[in-house]
């Protein structure tokens, strides 16, 4: 039997989002758990020309346009705390299990665990960081304090100050670990303590809204003792501006929206760094790994989350393949001196 209110919600959505965003909140909403390997194929299976073009063409771009600067006047914390404020446990249960990195690892082969690649994306990070072990750190949305502990696994022994905007992940670190991370809109509120010999951010970028990249990299540079440097690694468009697939992200991350590379480069150019690094970076097998994680752990997770979040999810690590996988998106790894 057909449920009428899904199929509704599905032409309003084909209407006003377009068509990759009705298709997969379709999914979402379906009434039994996605599964694996069905729901890896039906996202990255190569379509047909002419469903790929209705897919990157709807909306038409003007209302795609429209439709996202008015999702971008919504506070930050909103779509952090929509997607991170789940389930700590939840997240536990297709993460690598030492660090909780929610960002590309490095994996050097196919052998790799997850644990090892995102060891080996810390280490390569750590080498651009380029520290003696005294140096002041601030980690600009720290997650669950993945990258801060490995710094102190590491041997630094300098203060490690990080910012985050989800609750959970500040409830976590405060009960797991010592560090000096505090509920913080680094975007929109002054950086304490500063200046920083180092900054840092893993993943983070992405929330910075276009309006406010070039502030953004200027309060970084302002933050910085002379010589200190900004390491960043995100990922940021490579073609054009409001895809289509910014309006489908929504249903995961709402009121983001990437910006293309070019223009990090130039706001950071213009507050006062020289970029002495730039590499770009496979995002695909961490997808992949997690992908595989969240499927073998299906049963937990319904127990933890719901069947509503945890098909979103299934929804949300496939797309994100996609997304990579077509080159809508480099995954950057940079670093910028003052």
């Amino acid at each position: 039997m057909l449920d009428s209110k899904r199929l509704s919600a599905f032409f309003h959505n084909l209407f006003y989002q377009g068509f990759l965003y009705a298709i997969a909140n379709y999914r979402i909403h379906s009434p039994i758990p996605l599964e694996g390997e069905e729901n890896w194929q039906f996202w990255t299976k190569p379509s047909s020309f002419g469903t790929e073009w209705v897919a990157r063409n709807t909306p038409p771009k003007s209302t795609r346009k429209r439709y996202l600067n008015d999702l971008l006047k919504q506070d930050h914390a909103n779509g952090i705390e929509a997607h991170y404020d789940i389930s700590n446990d939840f997240y536990s249960l297709f993460l690598d299990t030492k660090y909780k990195f929610y960002t590309c690892a490095e994996f050097k082969n196919d052998l790799e665990t997850l644990e090892e690649a995102q060891e080996n994306k810390a280490d390569y990070l750590v080498k651009l960081l380029n520290l003696n072990g005294d140096e002041k750190v601030l980690d600009l949305g720290c997650g669950w304090g993945a990258m801060l502990k490995f710094l102190r696994d590491s041997g630094h022994h300098g203060k490690l100050t990080g910012f985050t905007l989800s609750k959970d992940q500040l409830i976590y670190i405060q009960n797991t670990f010592d560090f000096d991370v505090s509920l913080t809109n680094f975007i929109t509120e002054p950086f304490r303590d500063q200046p920083y010999h180092r900054i840092l951010s893993i993943g983070s970028l992405e929330h910075v809204k276009p309006q406010e990249v070039k502030h953004m990299h200027q309060k970084i540079y302002d933050s910085l003792t002379p010589g200190g440097l900004a390491v960043h690694q995100f990922f940021s468009l490579t073609k054009e501006v409001y895809p289509a697939s910014m309006v489908l992200i929504q249903l995961f991350f709402p009121g983001s929206l990437l910006v293309p590379h070019a223009v990090h480069v130039e706001a950071a150019q213009n507050a006062g760094f020289k970029i002495t690094h730039d590499s770009i970076h496979d995002y695909k097998p961490t997808l992949r790994a997690w992908y595989e994680r969240l499927v073998a752990n299906k049963e937990q997770a319904l127990d933890l989350v719901g069947l509503e979040i945890f098909n979103r999810y299934m929804t949300f690590l496939p797309i994100a393949w996609l997304f990579f996988a077509q080159k809508e998106s480099d995954l950057h790894r940079m670093v910028m001196q003052k």
